[in-house]
């Protein structure tokens, strides 16, 4: 049996603003990927508090561009899912990013 977020978590989770700091590891400011892990548990852990969730990876840097994106995974209650950080604007050193069920 799989478990799911609810649909009422899941669009919760897709309308959040989550903010974060850049870095200038590369040539491109960019959120780091673990600071990006770590929104992504504490938003799932906030919208479905009696649910375990572990396990989260993203695929790399969020790169402080709009439009930009990082796929990331997380088990959550035993079920795999997959969720996507989208750049929707950066504002000096605040990047603004929505996470959403991929």
């Amino acid at each position: 049996m799989t478990n799911r977020l609810g649909r009422a978590a899941a669009a919760s989770l897709a309308s959040a603003l989550l903010l974060g700091g850049l870095t200038a590891c590369s040539s491109e400011p960019a959120v780091k990927e673990k600071d990006v892990e770590k929104q992504i548990e504490q938003r799932i852990k906030s919208t479905n508090p009696d649910k375990e969730v572990k396990d989260v990876n993203c695929d790399d840097d969020l790169k402080a561009k709009v439009g930009e994106e990082v796929k990331c995974e997380a088990e959550v209650a035993g079920s795999k899912q997959k969720f996507k950080a989208v750049v929707k604007s950066v504002n000096g050193k605040t990047v603004n990013y929505s996470v959403e069920k991929d």
